[in-house]
């Protein structure tokens, strides 16, 4: 007999969203987490919630509370470094065309805190935290789950498995599913800092085009911003704090100081699971796909992984559908993948990496200044990331 009807493996953003909409929708659910996410951790990077999943956030009941521990961005500016050209787009322009014409910016602490009392209100609901899932091993009737907790090692029966688990998933390396797909010649420093960078021409949020040092800074809050810039993979990542001094005086002049907090390292891909589902496992998020952050694509199309999947595994649980919309779920989430967010999202990185033909980055770089001039062509960008999107499988 089952512990729990459904376990979730990973609470960054997609796997604490994915445990509030099965707990609304009535089911049994259990999350675990290896970290404990107290003393303001958090999960992963991201930060930057597109409009295209706002509206199941709304649905979920957390969008106004979300937004009232982050701050809404309404402009997106590409500068270009070579000329000083700053192109601004204003979502604010499409407040009659789609329902919410910004982003939302928030940390991933910031949203575990927001998250996790909607979460807990649900008596149905096991929140597992410091416990580190080491194994799946799905059967023909369920799964068993093998984890190391505080209280030491413990074997949970759930009838289905929900990997969220990030982009080294414990989840699908037990499945032995592969992980395709291509790693740039980059590596992203993401840095925390205290300087306001709206005093060198950015909004909340910005690409920095440049063959060197190209980078986007994000705000967090009133004090603090997210730069994130790209070096080449062949530069020793151990030695990135004794160059981040001069890649901070190239952005912003010699004797500026950026109010460093800190900073991390990591590789940039291309990849997606070769199948989204075995059996009673399921895979969402970093766990099924990873793409670059140019874009906050990797996010949007985690999240929207999540609202169909937990509509058709709900659906399953409570008798209502069979398994073989699981299956719609796995395809179709997998080709907008492949078709659309990583299309998009390669597209952007190519745009601030400038490292085109100087024809083909004027292309580029026109669409923006289309954009931005006409709020036509700015929906018409938009359009391209509504397909990102998967209507029901159900």
């Amino acid at each position: 007999m089952a512990d729990t009807s459904v376990v979730v493996v990973g609470a960054g953003p997609v796997g604490l969203l994915t445990t509030l909409g099965l707990a609304r929708a009535g089911v049994d659910v259990t999350l675990f987490e290896t970290a404990r996410l107290t003393d303001g951790a958090g999960v992963g990077h991201d930060m930057i919630y597109h409009w295209a999943a706002l509206p199941g956030l709304q649905r979920l009941g957390v969008l106004d509370d979300m937004t009232a521990a982050g701050l809404i961005g309404r402009y997106w500016t590409v500068m270009v470094a070579a000329t000083g050209e700053r192109i601004v787009m204003d979502w604010g322009q499409l407040a009659d065309r789609i329902p919410f014409p910004h982003t939302v910016h928030l940390p991933p602490d910031r949203l575990a805190a927001v998250v996790l009392p909607h979460i807990r209100r649900h008596r149905h609901v096991t929140v597992r935290l410091g416990t580190r899932v080491t194994d799946v091993a799905p059967d023909a009737d369920g799964v068993t789950v093998t984890a190391d907790g505080p209280d030491g090692p413990s074997v949970t029966r759930a009838d289905w498995v929900v990997g969220t688990d990030g982009a080294h998933s414990v989840v699908r390396r037990a499945l032995g599913i592969g992980f395709a797909g291509t790693t740039w010649p980059y590596h992203i420093i993401a840095t925390t800092t205290e300087f306001d960078w709206s005093t060198v021409g950015c909004s909340e949020l910005t690409y920095r085009v440049a063959p060197s040092y190209p980078a986007m800074a994000a705000r967090i809050d009133d004090r603090q911003w997210r730069f994130v810039y790209i070096e080449p993979r062949n530069v020793a990542p151990e030695s990135v704090a004794s160059r981040m001094p001069d890649a901070f005086e190239a952005i912003l002049g010699p004797a500026v100081d950026p109010g460093l907090v800190g900073w991390s390292t990591y590789r940039v891909h291309e990849r997606a699971a070769e199948n989204f589902r075995a059996g009673r496992v399921l895979l969402a998020g970093d766990a099924a796909h990873v793409t670059n952050p140019t874009m906050t694509l990797g996010l949007a199309s985690g999240l929207l992984d999540s609202y169909v999947l937990v509509e058709a595994l709900a659906a399953v649980v409570h008798g209502d559908r069979g398994p073989g919309v699981l299956d719609r779920y796995a395809a179709e989430r997998r080709r907008v993948f492949l078709d659309t967010t990583s299309v998009l999202s390669s597209r952007g990185m190519h745009t601030v990496l400038a490292d085109d033909g100087p024809l083909e980055q004027e292309v580029r770089l026109d669409v923006y200044r289309r954009a931005a001039a006409d709020p036509a062509a700015l929906f018409d960008m938009f359009s391209d990331c509504g397909e990102l999107e998967t209507p029901s499988v159900l």
